[in-house]
């Protein structure tokens, strides 16, 4: 009795749609599909910031590597946007990220200290929003000691520090720069002129469209007491976790660089993976910072 069974070489493999298109091709689709998430995450969701400056210390430190939720500030067109994702209008005390306005490719962290109508008024170094002061635990003084900043609060009885010696006047001929500072003016702020730190400023109201951000190191801040008023615009997002935190240098005041180029990216990760262990501050990955 014959063998119903076919021979080996008599079967035929069909496979699946698409599987015959190689190892080399199947791979690249991959990294393009990812790539493509990555942008879009990248654009719309969450960046990652890194604090090279102690302008906002000791809230932020300098190395803090920051995720920054990026939809928070959005314009909704439709309701279902609204619902469906926490936007919201940017509120007094929340720590911005954005676009610096003397030059909109570098970006800045700050905290936002007033919003458009409020009435902003430095008084020896205290800031009053509406006539009442604000102070904390967030607000440092002396900013450049060695030591590094003195947490507030600061009431009217407690020395703040001295003066800084002032610097003269900012050299620029960008349209867009002397645009703002004509509005500024407008608004009745000298924006492009350094009086030492605005230890006196004021009072000036924020116009509509606007917020003014101030770092908590204020001996240690360019801000909007020398830049003016910052578009609502030109914010970015709002940091929500510190996920790492690294120190620059050999101590923590020591300043941060921004990479400029593939080469200072390379040596970030050669002196990162060098000092991992010894530079990390693990007790500041994953804080929050408020």
């Amino acid at each position: 009795m014959a063998d119903a069974t076919p021979a080996t070489e008599d079967l035929e493999i069909v496979l699946p749609p698409g599987a015959d298109k190689g190892m080399v091709r199947d791979n690249l689709e991959v990294i393009c599909f990812a790539m493509v998430l990555i942008l879009f995450f990248k654009a719309f969701v969450g960046q990652q910031f890194k604090i090279p400056s102690a302008s906002m210390r000791n809230t932020l430190m300098i190395g803090d590597h920051l995720l920054a939720n990026k939809f928070i500030y959005a314009r909704p067109q439709w309701a279902w946007e609204e619902a469906l994702f926490p936007m919201r209008s940017v509120r007094r005390g929340d720590i911005i990220v954005f676009r610096w306005p003397i030059d909109r490719d570098q970006d800045y962290v700050k905290r936002c200290v007033a919003v458009a109508g409020d009435t902003i008024e430095m008084r020896n170094k205290r800031l009053f929003i509406n006539g009442k002061q604000v102070t904390g635990a967030f607000e440092h003084m002396f900013g450049r000691s060695p030591e590094g900043p003195t947490p507030g609060p600061w009431p009217p009885e407690r020395f703040a520090g001295d003066a800084e010696r002032p610097v003269g006047l900012w050299r620029h001929t960008d349209p867009e720069v002397l645009a703002l500072h004509a509005h500024n003016q407008m608004q009745g702020m000298n924006s492009l002129r350094q009086d030492g730190f605005k230890d006196n400023l004021g009072p000036v109201t924020v116009p509509p469209g606007h917020v003014f951000a101030m770092g908590d190191n204020r001996d240690n801040s360019e801000d909007s007491r020398y830049w003016g008023f910052l578009p609502v615009d030109h914010l970015r997002g709002r940091p929500f976790i510190v996920w790492w935190s690294f120190r620059e240098g050999d101590t923590d005041n020591d300043n941060g660089h921004v990479p400029d180029g593939p080469g200072d990216v390379l040596g970030d990760f050669v002196d990162a993976g060098r000092h991992f262990l010894t530079r990390t501050r693990w007790e500041r990955t994953g804080n929050i910072p408020e």
